[in-house]
């Protein structure tokens, strides 16, 4: 695979818009359709939006996996870069749910980080509630409040709560990637 780099961009941009929607979904379609080929502009873009560096938004971009082009560097991202980006870390336990019971919660919701990291943390909340906890009619509820997304609301019915925590964690995860391929789907 080789790195994103002003050539890659100049001759793929229409098909990488997508991929930086979802890398960086604050950024506005209309600004990214402005930039067309122009790779600094890109830069330019994300640095505005963000207000990361230029040569951090580089090195993000450099990094950007695009399988069908052969773009990217193959690697995962590092954990040491993951800080300011969204994560379990800020789920909030709300009723039915004590701090004592975190670590559990969180162990079985861990696979939605993968979906979270590619948020900025600030802007971005996570709430988790129980009503009626451990009776056949309990409700198990995962928000989520994304940067520039639509409030996402995941629900179980399931009376077991692990089986619950499971079927909210898959119903974020599943109402995320819709809403990242719609915005893709606007942008082609």
């Amino acid at each position: 695979m080789r790195p994103l780099t002003h050539r890659e961009w100049e001759q793929h941009y229409v098909a990488l818009r997508p991929h930086i929607l979802a890398e960086w979904p604050e950024v506005d379609q209309q600004a990214l359709q402005h930039v067309g080929d122009d790779f600094d502009g890109l830069v330019e873009l994300l640095q505005r939006t963000t207000g990361e560096s230029a040569d951090l938004i580089r090195q993000r971009l450099k990094k950007l996996d695009i399988d069908e082009l052969g773009i990217g560097s193959g690697e995962e991202r590092a954990a040491e870069s993951d800080e300011g980006w969204a994560s379990l870390a800020q789920l909030r336990l709300g009723s039915g749910f004590s701090e004592d019971e975190r670590d559990r919660i969180v162990a079985r919701l861990e696979k939605l980080n993968r979906r979270l990291k590619k948020f900025r943390a600030e802007g971005t909340q996570l709430e988790l509630t129980v009503k009626d906890r451990d009776t056949p009619s309990q409700k198990v509820t995962l928000e989520a409040w994304l940067p520039k997304f639509p409030h996402m609301v995941a629900t179980s019915t399931e009376p077991d709560l692990m089986a619950a925590l499971a079927d909210v964690r898959e119903d974020l995860w599943r109402q995320i990637d819709d809403a990242v391929r719609r915005r893709k789907e606007a942008t082609r």
